[in-house]
């Protein structure tokens, strides 16, 4: 009779287990520390929108609170100007800085996305999720149209080696996931793709890195958060 009191009770009170921290994930384990990019983008049709640009990213993991710190250093270009919203000369180049954080939702290890900083066209819905070991997946659904708007692959097949690829996909008439260039574009068609090729560095290595695709990109000019969030456009001296 005991017995059968102390089970009840169990079903009624059940036992709190905390599930683990991001740091005890083996694929979050592997993505956390500092990685040099080499990188290039493309549009729907596979021609070059920047066939080659940098980036560093920082991946920190406290507890289960996820934050991603990307650099990205645009060389001089169309995409340069228009990141910097014409606010640097046609042979200058600028570098941005976004600040992601998130938070794990399930024991698995998911990472929803909880804002981002400049603050811009943000997306509630995206999330990191962990497909293997070394693989993982992040996806920002459009839940109007029930299509991706971007879908980023992500793998290390060493602890040293990182490459991450982002599809843009078609998935509304307007915003962020429309065709844009495309009018007769169908729904999931492809908008742009981004490949990263990554390395990872010694967090000691990260003023070298900076410095050196700085002057790659003549970069003169750094577009991050102002203290209301918004981008901001900083000359360098």
């Amino acid at each position: 009779m005991m017995r059968k009191i102390v089970f009840i009770a169990a079903l009624l009170c059940p036992l709190s287990v905390s599930a683990a921290d991001l740091a005890d994930n083996a694929y979050w384990k592997l993505m956390s520390g500092w990685w040099r990019a080499e990188n290039t983008y493309m549009d729907g049709e596979l021609n070059y929108n920047s066939r080659s640009y940098n980036s560093i990213i920082h991946v920190e993991l406290v507890g289960r609170t996820y934050r991603e710190t990307e650099i990205k250093f645009y060389s001089p270009g169309k995409l340069a100007m228009g990141t910097a919203r014409g606010q640097i000369s046609a042979d200058e180049g600028v570098e941005t800085v976004t600040v992601f954080t998130g938070e794990m939702i399930d024991d698995s290890g998911t990472v929803k996305i909880t804002s981002s900083l400049p603050a811009g066209p943000f997306e509630e819905q995206t999330s990191i999720q962990v497909l293997s070991s070394d693989t993982g997946v992040r996806v920002t659904p459009n839940p109007k149209t029930g299509t991706d708007t971007y879908r980023m692959y992500i793998f290390a097949p060493t602890y040293d080696k990182r490459y991450r690829s982002n599809f843009g996909l078609v998935s509304d008439k307007t915003g962020a996931g429309a065709a844009n260039a495309f009018p007769d574009a169908k729904m999931g068609d492809l908008r742009g793709f981004s490949l990263f090729r990554e390395d990872r560095i010694a967090a000691t290595e990260f003023d070298k890195w900076r410095a050196e695709f700085r002057a790659r990109n003549k970069v003169a000019a750094i577009v991050e958060a102002g203290a209301d969030g918004k981008p901001v456009l900083r000359r360098l001296k």
